[in-house]
């Protein structure tokens, strides 16, 4: 089948240039974060914006891993969709280099074990071998050299049946191989998330942290997916390829991990509760008060019943209108948990370095967005170059006549 080729349009064009807008925006926005609120509010808020899409964008590369571990024919035809967004997987590891920066400076450092004080911190101690900014340095560079090989084989592969004709050894490679590649991807994405936000709070630890993680990263993912879906098949670009059942089976995903993160985080809270451990119960404590509580209502919201309700009913999932409503309130949520996650920490940090006892108080603002400005606008940058290069649909995938024959 022929590719489809939609570097050129003006859809392309445009997000090219908004990508190229949001990011010199957000990095102006990040220089007056550090000029108005300091070092440890800058760092803070451009962890936020690169999780947000780094998270995503490795996700990414496990959702074309998944497919083919399943050998899923539906998807054949969006599958290119998720693998177009992952062009922001090969700067992770230079996003690492400022995170790492910081971690020698150990007074104004947001992570409080690679504080000088922490040579006191009996708890912080007993995890130094672990904590510490040689070792934490180099797990970053691990993670993104592993997700940047995860990308140039499954992705890699996936490109490459597109001028293979009949040959269909790329793809039987990412058969055969995808299953190491989903695993690692697994272990490492927990990691990271106990590296870059778990040890924020490193008198606290939740053995479930690197679950509530993925669950997060995977339906904001989902929810980019969809965006992008419905926005090319209106605009034509995607030709038949799409129907309304891969918006049925995108919208049932997006219900499915948004519950599924509520699960988790049920889970998390309710376990830590019923022990009622004060070395567990301080996460909490400290976010139920001052202000931040109102963050957690609103995940309770808008992370599960808002898409509950919007998702719930069958027909629904094959409306464009609704799935779009329903995946922008997922990705709002998405970044609301970040926030609720680094902020308060970082406000503790803060307070301890100003010689204060810390005390619950929302500390968000303006600032908060620039990192997402930036990031994300790099995010769409590079998309859209991956758009020029690539042809939208991984239209000589051998499974792709199952994916336009599909029927639920």
């Amino acid at each position: 089948m022929n590719q489809i080729n939609i570097g050129s349009s003006p859809f392309i064009a445009s997000m090219q240039r908004i990508g190229m807008a949001l990011a010199g925006v957000g990095l102006l926005g990040l220089a007056a974060t550090f000029a108005l609120h300091g070092q440890e509010r800058f760092f803070a808020d451009y962890l936020i914006g690169f999780w947000f899409f780094a998270g995503i964008s490795i996700t990414m590369v496990f959702f074309s891993a998944l497919q083919y571990l399943a050998r899923a024919g539906w998807s054949a035809s969006i599958r290119r969709i998720a693998e177009n967004f992952t062009g922001f997987v090969p700067f992770i590891l230079v996003g690492f280099i400022p995170i790492i920066a910081q971690l020698f400076d150990s007074h104004h450092s947001i992570y409080e074990w690679a504080h000088a004080s922490a040579a006191t911190d009996v708890i912080i101690q007993k995890k130094a071998a672990y904590l510490n900014p040689a070792f934490f340095a180099g797990r970053l560079v691990l993670y993104g050299l592993l997700w940047f090989g995860m990308m140039k084989f499954i992705v890699g592969n996936s490109v490459k049946q597109d001028t293979a004709g009949s040959d269909i050894t790329p793809t039987k490679k990412n058969w055969k191989r995808s299953a190491p590649w989903v695993l690692l991807y697994a272990v490492t994405i927990t990691f990271c998330s106990f590296d870059l936000l778990m040890s924020l709070e490193p008198h606290w630890f939740s053995t479930i942290w690197g679950v509530y993680s993925f669950a997060g990263h995977f339906a904001a993912a989902l929810a980019i997916i969809t965006l992008m879906t419905i926005a090319l098949r209106k605009r034509g670009l995607l030709g038949n390829y799409v129907t309304d059942e891969h918006y049925h089976d995108l919208g049932k995903l997006m219900f499915a991990f948004s519950v599924f993160w509520t699960y988790i985080a049920f889970s998390q809270y309710f376990i830590i509760w019923y022990a009622n451990l004060p070395e567990e119960t301080i996460y909490f404590t400290f976010r139920q008060a001052g202000g931040w509580e109102f963050f957690g209502i609103a995940l309770v919201l808008l992370h599960f019943i808002a898409p509950f309700i919007i998702l719930l009913r069958q027909d629904v999932k094959r409306n464009a209108k609704v799935l779009t409503l329903a995946a922008i309130i997922i990705l709002v949520s998405h970044f609301i948990d970040i926030v609720w996650i680094v902020m308060p920490a970082v406000s503790k940090v803060m307070a301890h370095g100003s010689g204060g006892h810390p005390e619950p108080h929302v500390m968000f603002g303006w600032s908060e967005f620039t990192g997402m400005l930036f990031f994300g606008g790099v995010f769409l940058y590079l998309t859209a170059r991956n758009y020029q290069k690539r042809s939208a649909v991984a239209s000589n995938d051998p499974l792709i006549s199952e994916s336009l024959e599909y029927n639920t």
